[in-house]
């Protein structure tokens, strides 16, 4: 949508392709038949140094559905206690001081670990962190003389709930990476939606480029993109009546890279472009929706500190949308994220209810409420897996043919994964476009 909006903006005559009847994709929601509540595809915040989305958001006209944390950043469940970590008015990469210094779930000598490290990350730069990409998360915290009981205790939720794979999976660079976007923020806040995720934008975003002429095809699949040796001739979509061919001058895929390999002919998608694609693995997520006759709690997000090497938690972060959502004040309406999810794929949803209800009543023993309607969404694709040395096989937005176009969050090679990193996308292919075509 970021992608289409620039364009139109500069002149250009955008059509949108759908799979589904709806807009969004991982962005998105559904409406819950019983209980008639937006179900996102799995429960998400907003942090504002996110400027590239706010940009977006202000410009559609979709701004004011967001509601700002202003004090509290996040909580954190550890053995019957809650923290809350603050946000702080302290300049660059101090504002994680304080809470690193109150962290209480650990002592200070495993607190004072963490120095060598945060001065690495703030005195590196970019260049610098790339080359820890071949190396895992929890070596390379090891190597930095973090101690172990702060890496269980503190950074193996950060990790897996920025970027979404345990530790030992992870990429040392990514991780890096991430901490030196978070040390050049101003004090950021955590937001959430009033509305469903896909509500929030999906709408006023059609309406804004249906404003500008901007064509939409629902419910209408790619099948095969015609190439010739220097560009795209056409593309071919089926829907639910038939199969049609479009053209245009000018393609650009959206897809995450699974989808697009799927679309390329093979010996497109082994030439040297596009062969990296074949790197990038998903990671799945379990998304779970329970609604109770019953307030829960006043919280509006809250995430729970394991202490061991394997987590003895299913889920990582909670949600009340009941606190949230403008639709419902008065029952708790819980969402959680199961993230990393393959340990958990073979679980009925009967047992993902149990198990996710074990873990709600550890966080409140002392809660009253009762079951009425649940939802499980499992969504195979969230993000690409940022195993270690996945980073060097990020393609270039402008593929070898000259009228066609890569964008998404997976492009984006400055900051992880992430909805400003979907935006950035857009925009940054939109500018490539106008410099490559220009309008006469």
């Amino acid at each position: 949508m970021s992608l289409a909006t620039e364009l139109s903006d500069k002149g250009f005559l955008v059509e949108i392709i759908e799979k589904k009847h709806y807009l969004g994709g991982r962005a998105s929601n559904t409406i819950d038949n019983k209980m008639q509540d937006p179900v996102p595809i799995g429960p998400h915040v907003f942090v504002s140094a996110y400027n590239f989305l706010k940009a977006f958001l202000k410009k559609v006209k979709a701004d004011e559905e967001i509601s700002w944390q202003r004090r509290i950043f996040l909580e954190l469940y550890y053995k019957g206690s809650y923290q809350v970590l603050k946000t702080y008015r302290l300049p660059g990469a101090l504002y994680m001081l304080p809470w690193l210094l109150f962290y209480r779930f650990v002592g200070m000598f495993d607190k004072l670990s963490n120095i060598r490290l945060m001065l690495f990350i703030q005195f590196s730069s970019k260049e610098d962190l790339e080359i820890y990409d071949s190396q895992n998360v929890l070596d390379f915290l090891k190597s930095y003389g973090v101690t172990e009981n702060f890496i269980n205790k503190f950074w193996r939720l950060f990790v897996l709930s920025l970027l979404n794979l345990p530790l030992e999976l992870c990429s040392a660079g990514e991780f890096c990476l991430l901490l030196k976007e978070w040390t050049n923020l101003k004090t950021p806040h955590f937001g959430f939606t009033k509305v469903g995720l896909g509500d929030l934008y999906t709408i006023k975003s059609q309406e804004y480029l249906e404003n500008r002429g901007a064509k939409f095809h629902f419910d209408s699949e790619i099948c095969k993109i015609d190439f010739s040796k220097s560009e795209i001739e056409g593309i071919q979509i089926k829907t639910k009546r038939k199969k049609k061919k479009i053209f245009g001058d000018i393609y650009v895929s959206t897809l995450n890279p699974m989808d697009l390999r799927n679309l390329l002919p093979e010996e497109i998608l082994f030439s040297n472009f596009f062969r990296g694609l074949n790197v990038f693995e998903p990671v799945p997520y379990i998304s779970v929706n329970l609604w109770f006759d019953k307030k829960i709690t006043n919280k509006k997000f809250w995430a729970l500190v394991n202490d061991e090497e394997t987590s003895k938690y299913m889920n990582t972060d909670f949600y009340d949308q009941s606190n949230i959502y403008k639709s419902r004040k008065n029952q708790s309406y819980i969402t959680s994220n199961i993230i990393y999810s393959k340990a958990y794929e073979k679980m009925t949803d009967k047992e993902i209810v149990k198990k996710t209800l074990e873990e709600l009543k550890e966080s409140f023993p002392k809660m009253k409420a009762n079951i009425i309607h649940y939802h499980i969404h499992r969504i195979p694709y969230v993000i690409y897996a940022p195993f270690p040395g996945v980073r060097q096989y990020k393609p270039e937005r402008q593929t070898p043919y000259k009228n066609f176009y890569l964008t998404g969050d997976w492009t984006v090679k400055e900051i992880p994964q992430c909805m400003e990193a979907a935006v950035r996308s857009g925009y940054e292919c939109a500018e490539l476009i106008e410099k490559n075509h220009p309008i006469k």
